[in-house]
C-alpha cells in the first residue's frame, strides 16, 4: 500500500544528528516529520558517552576557561588541515549553544574534568580531556527528549526506513520515499530533506572493502547505508567515509553495547582485559613487533596502530608475566576504550581457556608458539630478543616506549599470544558539505533542498582516523544536525 504525507521538512534518522535537526526546525515554527528505522530514538548516539564542547557553563563552574580559537587550532593541526576549516570553525563555535539546547530538552550533563579523563594520554591537555560533557541517566533522558520534541510539534514515524530521495523537474530535492515494517511505501513530500541516517557501519562487507581488512570487530547499532546511498545517487560526493575505529577487544569476548559511568561500549567482564589494556609486547600476525604499546592509553592512537597491521594483533606474554598479573602486579591499566574489569583471576587459567577457545595460542618454546600461531619464527625470535634487550636497559630502541613500562619481558615458557581485534562504532565521514551542512555536488554547488550531518557528512575528520578529542563524534552529530536544521529553515524562509 502507498501512503503520502506532506510537511515542511523531513528528517531521516533520529540519532543525535536527526534529533538536533528536528529540534531546530520545530523551534523555528516549521512542520517536521522525523522517520526512524528502529522503534526508538537515539540511534548509534545512545552508545556514546559524552559531548565535546568548549567554554560551557560546566567548564566555567569548574574553573576551566578554554577558547574556541585554540580548540579550532588544535583540531585543524591534528587533522593536518585536511578537514573543512569553515565547517570545523562553525561546529566548535556552535557546540556550546547546542549542548545548552540538549540540556533544555532533558539530557543531564556532567563535565568530566581533565584529571578524571579515561584517556591517560590526555592528562596534560584540557582540550582533549577536559571537554567531555558526559551524558547522565541516558535511557530516561531520551524519553524526556522525545516528549520535548513532540510537544514542539515533531511527528515521529518509527519502524520506517528511508529508501530514496525525490527530485522535482528542476533537480530540487522535494521529499523522500520510505518503507515501513508492514511493507507500505511512504511518500513524504517536503520543501527540504535532512539525511541523518548514520553512515553504513552495519554493512560489514562494505566496511571491509573500504578499510581493506575483514578483521575489524563491529560494535554499536549502525545504519546499513540507506541514507548515504541516496545522498550519492542525488549527486553528493563521498569524500572521506571510514570506519570509526575505536580501541580493541579481546577476540570473540562477550561485550556490552551499553555505556555506563565506569565503562564505554565494548566492555568485557574478563580479567584478561587487564592484559589487553596495559602496554605489554604486541606483535602483528606475522610475529613482528610493530608499535609503541603506550598507545593503549589513547583510544584513537591505539586503534590506529593496530589497524595499520590489518586490525588484528597479538599480545605476547610469558608464564612469569601472567603470574605477576594474577598477584595484582600489573602495569597501570588503561581506561581508554571499553575499560578493564578489576575483578581478580588466575591469569594462567584464563589464558589456557582462551587457547581452548581458539582466541589465543600457546607454546612451550617460542618456536612452538610460532608454529601454533602461524607466526614467522625468525620474525618472532628477533622481536623477542630486541624487546628483552630493551627491557634489560629500560630503553626501547625500536619504538621508544616509556622506560617505566619496560617491565615484563618474554623469557619463561610457556609463552602465549592472545588475540585482539580493533573494534568500530559505525562509520564517520561522508559527502562533501558546506559549513551550513548543505550537500554539495561535484561542482561544489549546493544541491537544493538537501542537507546532512553526523556520520553522513564529510570534512570534519582527516579521512582515515578521527581526532582523539573526547566526545568529538557525538558532539559533531548533535551540533551538525542542529546547524543543518537551521540552514534548511533559513533557506525555506
Amino acid at each position: 500500500m502507498k501512503k503520502e504525507f506532506s510537511t515542511d521538512i523531513v528528517v531521516a534518522g533520529t540519532g543525535g544528528t536527526g534529533l538536533g535537526a528536528a529540534d531546530a526546525v520545530a523551534t523555528n515554527g516549521l512542520k517536521v516529520i522525523a522517520i526512524e528505522k528502529l522503534d526508538q530514538i537515539g540511534g548509534n548516539t545512545r552508545i556514546s558517552s559524552g559531548f565535546f564542547a568548549i567554554d560551557t557553563k560546566e567548564q566555567q563552574e569548574a574553573g576551566l576557561h578554554l577558547s574556541t580559537q585554540e580548540a579550532i587550532r588544535q583540531l585543524n593541526k591534528y587533522n593536518h588541515y585536511l578537514n573543512n576549516g569553515p565547517l570545523t570553525k562553525r561546529i566548535v563555535e556552535n557546540a556550546k549553544p547546542t549542548l545548552e539546547e540538549l540540556e533544555s530538552l532533558g539530557m543531564g550533563i556532567k563535565l568530566n574534568p581533565t584529571a578524571n579523563t579515561t584517556q591517560f594520554a590526555h592528562r596534560e591537555n584540557p582540550y582533549a580531556g577536559g571537554s567531555y560533557h558526559m551524558y547522565q541517566d541516558k535511557n530516561n533522558a531520551y524519553s524526556r527528549i522525545q516528549k520535548s520534541l513532540e510537544d514542539k510539534g515533531v511527528k515521529f514515524m518509527f519502524n520506517t526506513t528511508m529508501k530514496d530521495l525525490i527530485k522535482d523537474e528542476n533537480g530540487v530535492i522535494c521529499g523522500l520515499i520510505a518503507k515501513d515494517n508492514d511493507g507500505n511505501e511512504l511518500i513524504i513530500h517536503a520543501k527540504a530533506v535532512i539525511v541523518a541516517t548514520g553512515g553504513f557501519g552495519g554493512d560489514e562487507k562494505r566496511v571491509a572493502k573500504l578499510m581493506h581488512t575483514n578483521r575489524l570487530r563491529k560494535l554499536g547499532v549502525p545504519s546499513m547505508g540507506e541514507g548515504m546511498n541516496a545522498l550519492e545517487k542525488a549527486g553528493g560526493i563521498n569524500i572521506d567515509s571510514h570506519a570509526l575505529i575505536h580501541a580493541a577487544q579481546l577476540a570473540k569476548s562477550k561485550v556490552t553495547q551499553n555505556t555506563s559511568k565506569k565503562h564505554l561500549a565494548g566492555f568485557s567482564d574478563n580479567p584478561l582485559t587487564r592484559i589487553l589494556l596495559t602496554p605489554l609486547m604486541w606483535v602483528d600476525p606475522d610475529g613482528r613487533r610493530f608499535t609503541n604499546e603506550d598507545t593503549v592509553y589513547d583510544t584513537v592512537l591505539w586503534a590506529n596502530a593496530a589497524y595499520n597491521v590489518g586490525g588484528m594483533y597479538y599480545i605476547l606474554v610469558d608464564k612469569k608475566t601472567l603470574e605477576a598479573y594474577t598477584n595484582g602486579e600489573e602495569l597501570e591499566v588503561s581506561k581508554a576504550g571499553p575499560g578493564a574489569t578489576d575483578k581478580p583471576g588466575d591469569f594462567i587459567k584464563l589464558a589456557d581457556k582462551s587457547v581452548e577457545e581458539g582466541t589465543a595460542f600457546k607454546g612451550e618454546s617460542l618456536k612452538a608458539l610460532a608454529k601454533n600461531a602461524g607466526f614467522n619464527y625468525e620474525n618472532l625470535k628477533a622481536s623477542v630478543e630486541n624487546y628483552n634487550h630493551s627491557i634489560k636497559y629500560k630503553n626501547d630502541v625500536e619504538f621508544a616506549k616509556k622506560g617505566i613500562h619496560m617491565k615484563y619481558g618474554i623469557e619463561e615458557g610457556p609463552f602465549y599470544a592472545i588475540k585482539a581485534q580493533v573494534a568500530y562504532l559505525g562509520t564517520v565521514g561522508g559527502v562533501r558539505v558546506d559549513d551550513h551542512l548543505r550537500v554539495l555536488d561535484s561542482n561544489f554547488k549546493p544541491i537544493k533542498g538537501l542537507y546532512t550531518g553526523g556520520a553522513n557528512a564529510g570534512g570534519y575528520y582527516e579521512g582515515q582516523s578521527y581526532p582523539a578529542y573526547e566526545g568529538l563524534a557525538s558532539g559533531f552529530a548533535w551540533t551538525s544536525g542542529r546547524l543543518a536544521g537551521l540552514a534548511a529553515v533559513k533557506d525555506i524562509n
